[in-house]
C-alpha cells in the first residue's frame, strides 16, 4: 500500500472522523456543564465518552444525561 492509496482511503473517512470528534467534544462539554448525571459519576462518563468513541456519547445522551 503506497501513500497515495492511504490518502485516498483517508479522504473517504475524514468526515466521519470529524463528526465523531464533534460529538465527543459536545458530550464532554455537556457533562462538565451539568455537573450531575444519571447512573454514573461525571468523571466516569468523561472516560466512557473519550474511550468508546461514538458509542460513549450516544450512551451518555440516551441514559446518562439529566434534565435541566
Amino acid at each position: 500500500m503506497d501513500s497515495q492509496q492511504f490518502f485516498d482511503g483517508l479522504s473517504v473517512f475524514w468526515p466521519l472522523i470529524v463528526l465523531q470528534l464533534c460529538v465527543q467534544i459536545y458530550a464532554i462539554l455537556d457533562v462538565v456543564k451539568r455537573k450531575k448525571t444519571r447512573n454514573l459519576s461525571v468523571p466516569l462518563w468523561i472516560v466512557i465518552i473519550v474511550l468508546t468513541e461514538i458509542v460513549g456519547p450516544i450512551l451518555y445522551f440516551t441514559v446518562g444525561r439529566t434534565k435541566k
